[in-house]
């Protein structure tokens, strides 16, 4: 089981609707996509702890996760901030570059920075609180409520159980070569972060066609089904 997974099934809001925690959610979104700075500072500052409450996770863990996230949306807002262009005037820093041309941050983007990066936190936070308070059967039961197409209802739980066998392969064979001592030096290890992602791949290739070729008998059967009634 997955970490979110596992708060999500002892969280304190299991016996919440999981309707009422769609609501809330939604609204959590429309605040964090409105650009209106004072509510989505209340909503950094309310929902943080509220999370780490109501899921029982230490709040130290809680903001380890938006380590991975946060390396994305700087690398994303440096690319966006800075540029080249030909007229000093649209940047609000700049250095020549050439005889023609100049890089440094745009005055335009520099404005759009703090809005864009609320916006993104704050979807992260909602979605955090989403996923930590709502249980994966609760989740599908939610779906099956807003009449989400079957079809795309087993292929949301096709994949959540694909993830969790790539979870089981790599956990055995990491396990396999622990076991024959490969990770005992840094060379080894090499090798074996190799060998493991060698034999990942190949075994996903043939998960991946055998699933494919069940799917493709069913839906088949499927068909023939509908077109006799």
């Amino acid at each position: 089981m997955f970490v979110i997974d596992r708060y999500a099934y002892n969280n304190r809001w299991t016996a919440v609707p999981v309707v009422h925690k769609f609501i809330l959610y939604v609204l959590l979104m429309v605040i964090s996509f409105s650009g209106f700075l004072p509510l989505q500072i209340l909503l950094m500052i309310a929902m943080v702890p509220l999370t780490c409450y109501i899921a029982k996770v230490p709040v130290l863990k809680y903001i380890g996760w938006f380590r991975y996230p946060s390396v994305f949306i700087l690398l994303s807002m440096a690319t966006f901030v800075f540029s080249y262009g030909e007229n000093s005037q649209q940047f609000l820093m700049a250095f020549p570059v050439g005889s023609h041309g100049y890089f440094g941050i745009f005055q335009a983007s520099a404005k759009q920075v703090l809005p864009i990066v609320m916006r993104i936190y704050c979807s992260l936070i909602s979605t955090y609180f989403f996923a930590l308070t709502v249980p994966f059967n609760q989740m599908m039961k939610l779906f099956k409520r807003l009449h989400l197409p079957d079809i795309l209802m087993e292929l949301i739980v096709l994949m959540y159980r694909f993830i969790f066998l790539v979870l089981i392969e790599f956990l055995t064979i990491r396990d396999t070569l622990d076991l024959k001592f490969s990770f005992v030096n840094k060379k080894k290890t090499y090798l074996a972060w190799g060998r493991l992602a060698n034999t990942l791949f190949v075994k996903l290739l043939a998960d991946n066609q055998r699933l494919n070729d069940v799917l493709t008998l069913r839906f088949a059967q499927a068909k023939e089904i509908n077109e006799e009634e």
